[in-house]
């Protein structure tokens, strides 16, 4: 009982409005132009179309004049940006923020489904509408109109800050967010921190929660995939040789699927429970602040959803599953793809001996495929770039509260990883269930009121990190 009344509630303000720098309806229509241009990522290279990522480039240096005329540019492999604003003291490490400009495609058949056309970036209803409105087109021109409105005041910060727009992030950022992050490295450059995409403020995350939470990711989940094979007699189907190919790899994802990895309810979500749970009614802070007591209890309900319990721990997807040619023909070979997002208690070796374990079966291979990555490293939320970040967030949002979590999917983050150990993944967009499903989805919208907060953040967040 004395750590729950230790457990003091923050101060929330839901009434306060903050006041606009800038004007919102101008800045909503160079949104919906910059919709337009279908800069889509797709796995295969064929269907790049190089020239709408090149038109983006020069409506991006028509509509920001002040940007191109004050910061240094790069392209980068030809289709990324980065830009260079040189602060007044060139010992202090600099300051990055980063976004993407490219954008997932429509799903095929949904095309009639959309409101306004996915590619118009129409302004309507309050909206802006369209692919990249809150992936992220929005984003980057946030930071955009951020810098913009600061250079048109003259405002020069103490320390440089770093602009990256990565060209291939949906489809793992190799040749963009991977490629810039080699060229500062190649000049030596260290970042006092790095401000990327990532969770955004979310609306009704928990019945028992009033107020919206912003979740600042301060890690990421690794990313591996494994390729199961086995091999089998083969023959009729009216004289089966015992077990078959499919029937044995599908007994080893079986084994895989009821033994997952160990969840726990310690380090980051505990840090999120820590932040959350003095907003909470009496009842749920007695727990929130004895969670040496009450974990079982919380790992449990966590558990029970899929979003959180992915926050958890390791999961294990079966995504690709092949065998056969013909119904009356045994296989004689079978072959999975199963898919693991990688929590950072674990690691690529740890997961691989787990399934190894699990499956105990030598008649089953089992080979890493490319692209696997081990889950980044912690942010320290006691750092100073963390605090400011919170502090910034307060200040534009004064109805949330700010809690570290988790980024369960994959950012352009980790391509930065050696550059400084300071690395958030917070996106300052509006959120609640409905509009998650809109990410990657139909109908993707931004609100203007939600974009002009937008850029109050970056704005206020480059006046206090240059400091």
């Amino acid at each position: 009982m004395i750590r729950t009344f230790r457990y003091s509630r923050v101060d929330v303000d839901t009434s306060a409005n903050i006041p606009s720098r800038i004007n919102v309806e101008t800045a909503a229509q160079r949104l919906g132009k910059a919709i337009s241009y279908q800069t889509v990522s797709t796995q295969s290279s064929k269907d790049f179309n190089e020239s709408e990522f090149l038109n983006m480039h020069q409506y991006l240096e028509n509509a920001f004049p002040l940007i191109h005329a004050s910061l240094k540019k790069e392209i980068i492999n030809d289709y990324s940006l980065l830009y260079f604003w040189e602060g007044k003291d060139p010992e202090l490490k600099p300051v990055m923020l980063t976004c993407h400009l490219d954008v997932v495609p429509i799903e095929p058949g949904t095309e009639n489904e959309w409101k306004y056309p996915p590619f118009e970036g129409k302004v309507s209803e309050g909206y802006i509408w369209g692919r990249g409105a809150m992936d992220v087109q929005g984003g980057v021109l946030a930071i955009m109109e951020a810098v913009e409105y600061l250079l048109s005041k003259e405002f020069r910060p103490d320390r440089t800050i770093i602009l990256g727009f990565g060209h291939d992030e949906e489809i793992d950022g190799e040749r963009g967010a991977q490629a810039i992050g080699e060229t500062l490295a190649q000049r030596g450059i260290e970042l006092a921190c790095l401000l990327d995409e990532g969770t955004p403020i979310v609306h009704d995350v928990l019945a028992e929660l009033p107020n919206p939470v912003a979740l600042v990711a301060v890690a990421e989940k690794g990313y591996l995939s494994l390729e199961l094979s086995t091999s089998a007699e083969g023959g009729h189907s009216s004289v089966p040789q015992g077990l078959t190919a499919i029937a044995r790899l599908s007994e080893a994802i079986q084994k895989l699927e009821k033994n997952p990895m160990n969840n726990k309810v310690d380090g980051l979500v505990k840090q999120t429970m820590t932040a959350i749970g003095p907003q909470m009614p009496f009842l749920y802070r007695i727990v929130m602040a004895n969670l040496w007591l009450f974990g079982g209890l919380v790992k449990k309900e966590l558990a029970a959803m899929p979003a959180t319990r992915a926050a958890l721990g390791t999961t294990i997807a079966t995504t690709i599953f092949e065998s056969g040619i013909k119904e009356n023909v045994l296989p004689t070979q079978a072959k999975a793809i199963v898919n693991f997002r990688i929590h950072p208690n674990d690691t690529i070796e740890s997961v691989i001996d787990h399934v190894r374990r699990t499956i105990n079966d030598p008649e089953v291979r089992i080979s890493e495929l490319p692209g696997s990555i081990n889950p980044s490293q912690i942010s320290d939320v006691a750092a100073s770039p963390y605090k400011t970040l919170k502090k910034t967030i307060r200040e534009v949002f004064p109805d949330v509260i700010v809690a570290p979590t988790l980024m369960i999917g994959a950012t352009d983050a980790r391509h930065y990883a050696h550059l400084t150990d300071n690395i958030y993944r917070f996106l300052p967009l509006r959120a609640d269930e409905g509009d998650l499903d809109r990410v990657h989805g139909t109908n993707e919208r931004l609100s203007k009121e939600n974009y002009r907060e937008m850029i109050e953040f970056y704005i206020r967040l480059i006046e206090e990190s240059a400091d």
